[in-house]
């Protein structure tokens, strides 16, 4: 009976004057450090702890620890002997993360367009979400048989090209956890399902700068693929060309492959890759 009588307790701590002022000072310390981070970009130059002190009124202790935390968390660098801080690698990468997005989208629907002009097939550009690729952007074919595909459809890794090329700056174990948590049998029943040669074929895929799958998500379907990379280097996205079987025999297939690894390079060249 007691210990009944103390789960409510512990329920409501959330809403005790205790954690709302934790809560406060949490908010405080965020505001704080993005304050800290501004300042520096203002002022287009390393400062002192001191100097941030006194520009931003913040206590000595609270400026140190705040500071202290930035620098482990690599978005604060300092500058040289005596020279103070400044803004750290992290936020550069945050940085090329946001221009990525934004460009993915403008220069991608011009890239993904011209593609199809040129091959006739379904073009589509996927990008990684929530451990499942997804397409963001698709031109549908012009010949009169042609594959259908939709923009915002979600398909695991292990059924497309360029869900393998998603994944592929991945770490083994950071990428065994993901095909363990998603790897699913696909409609056809012939997409692979085995994690360690999932593993080497994403591994193959990446290396070799292409994907291919055929009859795996679709019955007499299949696409080739090539990653998009941005300025960090890393694989942002994907471009694919969906197209039927018989549209994709060696001759056809390597011609398809040839162009969409000119239009991923393409892209990925204004995304800022070497």
């Amino acid at each position: 009976m007691t210990q009944l009588g103390k789960a409510p307790a512990r329920a409501t701590m959330q809403g005790t004057p205790a954690a709302a002022a934790e809560e406060q000072g949490g908010s405080r310390s965020v505001r704080r450090a993005l304050e800290i981070l501004e300042f520096l970009l203002q002022q287009g130059e390393p400062a002192t702890v001191g100097a941030i002190v006194s520009a931003l009124q913040i206590p000595k202790s609270t400026a140190y620890e705040l500071v202290r935390t930035l620098s482990e968390a690599g978005y604060l660098e300092p500058a040289g002997r005596g020279a103070g801080l400044f803004l750290g690698r992290k936020l550069f990468e945050l940085g090329m993360a946001y221009r990525s997005q934004v460009d993915l989208l403008r220069d991608g629907s011009q890239i993904v367009e011209e593609l199809r002009d040129t091959t006739g097939e379904t073009v589509q550009l996927s990008v990684l979400e929530n451990d499942m690729m997804l397409v963001l952007l698709k031109e549908e074919g012009s010949r009169s048989i042609r594959i259908i595909s939709r923009v915002g459809s979600r398909v695991p890794i292990n059924w497309a090209a360029a869900g393998r090329l998603l994944v592929s700056d991945l770490d083994d174990a950071t990428l065994a956890a993901l095909l363990k948590r998603t790897v699913r049998q696909s409609p056809t029943g012939r997409s692979l399902t085995d994690v360690p040669k999932l593993i080497q074929q994403i591994r193959k895929f990446r290396k070799q700068g292409y994907a291919t799958e055929l009859n795996e998500t679709n019955e007499h379907a299949g696409c080739v693929a090539a990653p998009v990379i941005d300025g960090s280097g890393r694989c942002v996205a994907a471009i694919s060309i969906v197209a039927p079987e018989h549209r994709l025999g060696k001759q056809n297939r390597d011609e398809l492959i040839a162009r969409v690894r000119e239009a991923a390079a393409k892209l990925s060249g204004r995304l800022g890759a070497h």
